[in-house]
């Protein structure tokens, strides 16, 4: 119900996308470490584990964004915020909290 508030129908449709997502989610939840943490600029494994988690969704996430950009609007989270003016960039946006340095 969380990915079909805040994204679009399209990725619900898409079981594959959406299990991948949420695979990812969990990825980088657990390739935070304690280390990690205290030493973010160390090239552990977890932090390499991390970023690669964090870009592949970006990416994914860009895709679905570029397909709403150019589709029929509806009243997707997504929709609106292109609606709105917002750019690809900024729609996909990593929080702080999932920021990979």
């Amino acid at each position: 119900m969380t990915a079909r508030m805040a994204t679009c129908h399209d990725l619900i449709k898409n079981e594959a996308d959406l299990k991948r997502i949420g695979e990812l989610f969990v990825t980088l939840q657990t390739s935070t470490t304690p280390a990690s943490l205290l030493f973010p600029w160390f090239p552990s494994s977890a932090r390499k584990t991390r970023k690669q988690a964090a870009t592949e969704m970006c990416t994914l996430l860009y895709k679905y964004v570029e397909t709403r950009r150019h589709a029929e609007p509806t009243s997707d989270a997504i929709d609106i915020l292109i609606a709105e003016g917002g750019t690809t960039q900024k729609i996909v946006e990593v929080s702080p909290g999932l920021e990979v340095v």
